[in-house]
Parts: C-alpha cells; sequence; structure tokens
C-alpha cells in the first residue's frame, strides 16, 4: 500500500467511527422526538426545565379558532390556507407561565430545527400559532407525508420562512 492510500484509508475510517458514534449518541433523542411527534404531545419548557405537556384534545381545550394564512414555499405559488390551532402564547398561559422578562420563545421541531420568536411576536394578537389541521384534516406526521402533529406558524411572517413544522416543544428564554 502507498502512502496515500494508507491516508485515505485512515480517513475513512475516522470518519466513520465518528459517524457511528454521532449515532449512537442522537439515538436516543430521536425515539423520544418521534415519540411525541406520534402521539401529538406538546411540551413546555421554561430556562431549560419541563413545566408541563399537552397532548391533542388538552391543547384543543384550550380554545381553539379557524385563521387564515398564506403558505408561501420555494418552487410553487403561494396559497391561501385555513389553519386551525391555538395561539401559542395562550398555551403558555394555561401552563401558568408568566412571560414578564422573557426575551423570545424557541419552538424545536422533532427533526431537532428550532425558531426563535421575539415576545413582541408572540403577544401580538392573531400572529404566532400552534396548528394542528390544514384545510380542516389533521397535519399528520412526516411519516404520512404532512407537517405535524404540530406546526408553528407565524400569520404575519410575510415569505413563511419561519414556521416551524413537526413542532414538539416550545421554551421561554
Amino acid at each position: 500500500m502507498n502512502k496515500n492510500t494508507k491516508i485515505l484509508a485512515g480517513i475513512i475510517i475516522a470518519l466513520a467511527t465518528i459517524s457511528a458514534a454521532a449515532i449512537l449518541l442522537n439515538r436516543d433523542n430521536v425515539v423520544a422526538n418521534k415519540e411525541l411527534n406520534n402521539n401529538a404531545i406538546f411540551v413546555v419548557l421554561n430556562d431549560g426545565k419541563e413545566v408541563t405537556s399537552f397532548n391533542m384534545s388538552e391543547i384543543q381545550a384550550i380554545g381553539e379558532v379557524e385563521f387564515n394564512a398564506t403558505l408561501r414555499s420555494s418552487g410553487s405559488e403561494p396559497k391561501e390556507h385555513v389553519y386551525t390551532g391555538v395561539l401559542l402564547k395562550s398555551i403558555f398561559a394555561n401552563a401558568n407561565i408568566s412571560i414578564e422578562g422573557k426575551d423570545a420563545v424557541i419552538v424545536t421541531a422533532a427533526d431537532g430545527y428550532t425558531v426563535a420568536v421575539t415576545i413582541d411576536k408572540l403577544m401580538d394578537d392573531d400572529n404566532v400559532y400552534l396548528a394542528y389541521k390544514k384545510d380542516g384534516e389533521l397535519l399528520g406526521t412526516k411519516e404520512d407525508g404532512g407537517s405535524g402533529p404540530y406546526q408553528m406558524i407565524i400569520r404575519k411572517d410575510p415569505f413563511s420562512q419561519f414556521w416551524c413544522k413537526f413542532a414538539i416543544s416550545a421554551e421561554l428564554k
């Protein structure tokens, strides 16, 4: 074996080892997040600590509303849909979590994607929702080709850039 072949083989072995370690370390998180997504559980945190969690019927009982929002995605024309959900600030109020002194809410998806929303946007009436239906149908899970069971929608986001599909938790910071 020449020197370049040995170096290349060493690099490949190192990358395979790193990949295997990352998969093993992240396996528990992936399984837990998939379970939350499939069971339609939404977790509420405050400064890194879980305060409570809600299932679909508990979220609906907070006060579901229908609202219109325009979905803009690359490769297709903007399209207005009728969503059903609850204001995200109402979920925090229902959990008896004060928003006073907080700067942002961080919404996390089952795949680890996160979106930070300023408190001003969160508190703006008719703006930040946790949706679970689109045009009268449940959003469905990623495995079903859906975008839920929950999706955070910011109605006043002109380009739909800060929406969060597959939302599983929200944390005030």
